[in-house]
């Protein structure tokens, strides 16, 4: 999110031409407008202190559009894992009710 995508798909360029096998995991932003609507204020509040303190959200993607890129750029498998899938598996059955956004900050899971 802090990175042009010029600058992720480069970054990923790289990252894909590590050794045969290698798994990489990221992190991305979806487009605010996507984010569930209670989880939209809380995201939007968060862009605006990292661009008041200096580091601006500056790209934000699809799952589709994540995809995309990391096998155009180079990458054999990929996968999305999305926040809601993160949110069953990590924060089921907690008492406390605590539980990150749906549809906000999503997993790139590829393979070399």
């Amino acid at each position: 999110m802090y990175l042009t995508k010029d600058a992720t798909a480069a970054t990923l360029r790289q990252v894909a031409a590590l050794a045969h096998g290698s798994t990489f995991v990221m992190s991305f932003l979806m487009p605010l407008e996507l984010a569930d609507p209670e989880a939209r204020p809380g995201l939007q509040l968060a862009e605006k202190g990292a661009r008041a303190s200096g580091t601006p959200f500056i790209s934000f993607f699809t799952p589709r559009e994540m995809l995309t890129l990391a096998r155009e750029t180079g990458f054999r498998e990929v996968r999305h894992v999305s926040a809601a899938t993160l949110a069953q598996r990590y924060f089921a059955g907690r008492m406390d009710g605590l539980r990150p956004p749906n549809n906000a900050e999503e997993l790139l899971v590829a393979v070399t």
